[in-house]
């Protein structure tokens, strides 16, 4: 049974070398990566908008990751206030923000610009910000592209939060489960079935062979298949078809 991990950061700081035996050990075959925080923004800075080192951070960080893509290994480009569009390398987009870091620009045209070429070229998007701002992407967004809500929500302003909200009625709302609490995880399978879950492990937050073994718990047979690599591989096209 193939098993990626959905998430995982890394980086010049958390290279490719000290995730694969994690991988190993958890009997997973490769995943999603992408950058740590620390190398896109400044999060201690609320006030923060960018200088030439952390513009010079973000390119290689994102050069370092796309050397790493091969079978079973992903990309996803995170952005950043610039709204540099991703190269065809990438498959799909990190969003990123806690409250009390700085924020995305929403109004500005350059953010208008990168959400239609992200919604044109069917990444999905990985949203991790406050609950409203979480809403207002995902009503940007339409049902354009696939949008994954990580930890189930817990970042995101809280699964019940989320779920009173009716944002996981969308049918092209996903979640991944790194560090999700089986409770939420087994709730959302009953109400909404197992084709939007997707298997990760938010390295180095959580480990990857006791967040696989969690989901070894909860799901079996087809539902297992589809948690740990179909959902998953369902979303993201062959690198370089996207022009």
């Amino acid at each position: 049974m193939l098993v990626l991990d959905g998430h995982v950061h890394c980086g010049r700081t958390l290279p490719l070398e000290e995730i694969l035996p994690l991988w190993k050990d958890g009997y997973i075959d490769g995943g999603v990566l992408f950058s740590p925080v620390e190398e896109i923004y400044d999060r201690y800075d609320p006030l923060f908008t960018d200088d030439t080192f952390y513009r010079h951070s973000r390119e290689q960080v994102h050069a370092y990751l796309e050397s790493l893509c091969r079978e079973w290994i992903f990309a996803y480009w995170f952005v950043w206030n610039d709204f540099l569009f991703p190269p065809a390398g990438f498959s799909g987009i990190k969003w990123h923000r806690h409250a009390h870091e700085p924020r995305y620009n929403f109004h500005a045209a350059e953010c208008f610009a990168f959400i239609e070429h992200i919604c044109e070229h069917r990444y999905p998007v990985i949203i991790e910000d406050e609950f409203a701002n979480t809403l207002e992407l995902v009503r940007r967004i339409n049902g354009r592209t696939v949008a994954i809500i990580p930890h189930f929500g817990f970042l995101n302003g809280g699964y019940r939060q989320l779920k009173k909200a009716d944002l996981f009625e969308n049918p092209n709302v996903y979640v991944d489960t790194a560090l999700a609490s089986p409770r939420e995880i087994e709730d959302f399978a009953a109400d909404y079935g197992t084709d939007r879950i997707i298997f990760g492990s938010d390295y180095p937050f959580g480990m990857p062979p006791s967040e696989r073994s969690k989901i070894d718990r909860l799901f079996s047979g087809a539902a297992r298949e589809k948690v740990f690599s179909q959902n998953l591989l369902s979303l993201l096209q062959p690198r370089g078809s996207r022009a």
